[in-house]
């Protein structure tokens, strides 16, 4: 089994990196000139430097997981702090301010999602606001406030837009006007060439000398 990195150290648990590099070394030092003695001597210098150096590897990699941990913590009170204010700039029509709020939050939750929905919806920038909320229900899929948000702005789309232009409810594109050529008569979308007009011309031109007038003079 095992020893406790901390009694091997002989330091407490919470201590800082620092008093832990100086433990580390005041315990080595006791062994590192023994390491090189011939026999038991050595080989036992040499197995207790090893469980130094795995005992401050372990403590340091607590430390650091420690470390992250509050960091995530603070990340996240300071987010929810933020986003509490932020729903409150928006309820007082400060949209600026609400942006301001969102855009210094370390974490992007669902709510955090769903206010910047409400800050795009009030900028008129509709397609973007309902691509926010679509995030917030992919991340919350079971929150009714999200889904009934988000069904709502589909319907204010749908029914303010027309298919062609939205593309949100049209997956087609526009098609362009497509003319006949005159060689080959396949449809095409090349619209029409100048060879396509002077061949008009020229058959305007029969015409008009059939009925005795004349539309192009030189022929």
């Amino acid at each position: 089994m095992s020893r406790d990195p901390y009694i091997i150290l002989g330091v407490e648990r919470g201590v800082s990196e620092d008093e832990l590099y100086r433990a580390y070394r005041n315990e080595r030092v006791k062994y590192e000139s023994q390491r090189f003695e011939p026999g038991d001597v050595g080989a036992e210098a040499c197995a207790k430097l090893e469980e130094i150096d795995n005992a401050y590897d372990e403590i340091k990699e607590d430390i650091r997981l420690k470390d992250r941990e509050a960091e995530e913590r603070y990340n996240r009170q300071t987010t929810e702090e933020n986003l509490e204010k932020a729903d409150a700039a928006m309820k007082a029509n400060n949209v600026d301010e609400a942006q301001k709020l969102l855009d210094d939050c370390t974490t992007r939750t669902a709510k955090w999602h769903y206010i910047q929905s409400a800050v795009f919806y009030r900028k008129g920038w509709i397609a973007d606001a309902l691509k926010q909320l679509e995030i917030a229900c992919n991340m919350e899929p079971s929150n009714d406030k999200y889904r009934q948000a988000r069904e709502a702005m589909e319907k204010h789309v749908k029914a303010n837009t027309t298919a062609r232009e939205n593309s949100f409810y049209e997956n087609g594109t526009r098609q362009e006007r497509t003319y006949a050529d005159s060689a080959s008569r396949v449809t095409t979308n090349r619209g029409c060439s100048a060879c396509d007009a002077c061949y008009g011309l020229m058959c305007a031109d029969c015409c008009c000398e059939c009925l005795g007038g004349d539309l192009i003079s030189c022929c």
